[in-house]
């Protein structure tokens, strides 16, 4: 990570909060320079014209700003966007912010990089409330927890660095005459969106996107701009965009193209020459060589990096319940198999009341076209008439809401399910370990290239024993954890293996180097 170099504009609005962070960047080695001083009578709207005039003489890496005024104000303050960190101090209690949190805060939103919350309950809260900053809310002690003692600068510090070192990035290549130009092309690039995040941050590139309109369509005049400028490009999704950019591509220019499971069954990726293609990517061994076997491209070129999570974002307190709460995230289509869960929760009811099972997901009647589709519409109702008849399953299902809270769900999570009939990757297990939950894995195909065995409840395929045999095997595992006290230690495994093969800033710099050089090819 680089420290060195890094400034910080924090914005004094009489805060205590801003000068303690003010004070922890510093001892970061931050240059921190601080803009409109006074004693909190300042007008907003002109202590962010001060900030803007002092950012215009020279522009800082971070814009600490805080005070709902204030922020409301900076939400239309576009020349800061992706540097503003939003301190939410002063908020009103609880209750109140449970029903809605203050507009300035998700107005400033959209320019935001992080929200910075004193607490982890707010965090929560601000995450239920604002969608748009699920993914980027941090918390850093500013304000007392309630005893009114003064912050502690250690504990401070530390939580700074970590979210310095999560926001600026080193360059995973040598230093270069001039920075290197990088367009990320594609219809729908939120899978991809803490890369282009990260790539945001680093000074050594200039980023631009193609955002296209749909899978198949796109502006060529546009696109063909992207490519007399791009030392690389990296297309989501091996759609026609992709081909189009296979047959456009200059001499020398890399080209990169991230497929995935939807394309691979599809005849979409026949278009793509891939003889201009310097690299394919997948998200796991399984599926790079199924990749190779289905479309005969050159085995070298195929190579794995695989879904992120973002620990910075999940790892966060568990509540007491968590060692006896299983999570599932996404039922639909009815392959994920929410009815083995069910069974898997039976089995352990019958044992111990205490379990239960919470699932956050849209349902069939809330996607088009699994309604649709008279098999999904059968399996979701089946699913709610047996969640409210079985007197095992009765009071013990909760169905949480759909939204991207995932963090802030997770902390009540303490074992995370992946019970589906195949998977390309599925995150959802990933995440869950990241936050800190033991993962019950079913044997998918392929699932043992991506999951480390003593998470898996079986081995192979899935195919050579009854599922009725991994559920039991997953009830006697977790009902065992839960009887010796291990699932603390398991926990923590399963969290140190997120972090080691999934966190983001390690996935962002396997996508670094892709940019400039060719991965061995993996799987």
């Amino acid at each position: 990570m680089r420290r060195a170099g890094l400034t910080a504009l924090v914005a004094d609005v009489a805060d205590p909060a801003m000068e303690r962070l003010a004070g922890a960047l510093e001892r970061n080695d931050v240059k921190v320079r601080r803009t409109g001083q006074g004693n909190g009578t300042t007008a907003p709207a002109t202590l962010l014209a001060g900030v803007l005039e002092e950012d215009g003489r020279e522009p800082a890496d971070v814009v600490a700003l805080g005070g709902t005024g204030l922020l409301a104000e900076a939400a239309r303050a576009a020349q800061l966007e992706g540097r503003v960190w939003a301190v939410a101090s002063g908020l009103p209690p609880d209750a109140e912010l449970l029903r809605a949190v203050p507009g300035p805060i998700a107005g400033v939103a959209e320019v935001a990089r992080w929200v910075i919350c004193s607490h982890e309950r707010t965090r929560g809260l601000v995450d239920a409330r604002i969608e748009a900053v699920a993914k980027r809310t941090a918390v850093l002690p500013l304000e007392p927890a309630g005893d009114a003692r003064a912050c502690d600068p250690a504990v401070l510090d530390a939580a700074t660095a970590l979210l310095l070192d999560r926001t600026f990035p080193a360059a995973p290549w040598p230093s270069r005459p001039r920075p290197l130009r990088v367009v990320v092309a594609g219809h729908a690039l939120h899978f991809l969106e803490a890369v282009t995040q990260w790539l945001r941050g680093l000074p050594e590139v200039e980023l631009r996107i193609d955002q296209v309109p749909s899978f198949s369509r796109h502006d060529e005049a546009a696109s063909r701009e992207h490519v007399t400028w791009a030392d690389t490009v990296v297309c989501e999704w091996a759609s026609p965009v992709a081909a189009w950019y296979s047959c456009h591509k200059r001499p020398g220019q890399r080209l990169v193209v991230r497929l995935h499971r939807a394309e691979l069954y599809s005849s979409w990726w026949e278009g793509i020459d891939v003889a201009a293609v310097d690299q394919v990517v997948c998200v796991s061994p399984h599926y790079a060589r199924l990749t190779r076997e289905i479309t005969g491209w050159p085995a070298d070129k195929v190579v794995v990096i695989p879904n992120y999570v973002d620990t910075t974002v999940l790892d966060r307190p568990k509540l007491a319940c968590a060692p006896f709460v299983l999570g599932m995230m996404g039922v639909v289509p009815s392959r994920k198999r929410l009815d083995l869960a069910f069974d898997l929760l039976e089995r352990l009811r019958a044992e111990d009341p205490r379990f239960s099972l919470h699932v956050k997901s849209r349902f069939a009647w809330e996607v088009p076209w699994a309604w649709r589709d008279p098999d999904e519409r059968a399996a979701a109702e089946d699913a709610v008439r047996r969640a409210r008849r079985s007197a095992l399953l009765a009071d013990g299902v909760v169905f949480d809401s759909y939204g991207p809270d995932v963090a802030a769900w997770l902390r009540k999570v303490g074992w995370v399910l992946s019970l589906s009939d195949d998977e390309s990757f599925h995150l959802a297990p990933a995440e869950g370990m990241a936050s800190g939950a033991v993962p019950l894995v079913r044997p998918w195909p392929g699932s043992e290239t991506i999951y480390a065995d003593e998470w898996i409840a079986g081995t192979g395929d899935g195919a050579e024993e009854p599922v009725d045999a991994v559920v039991a095997r997953m009830a006697t595992r977790v009902l065992d954890v839960t009887r010796d006290g291990s699932w603390e230690r398991l926990r923590h495994e399963a969290q140190a293996q997120a972090r080691a093969s999934f966190d983001v800033t390690t996935v962002c710099e396997l996508f670094g180097r892709i940019l400039v050089e060719d991965l061995s090819a993996g799987g």
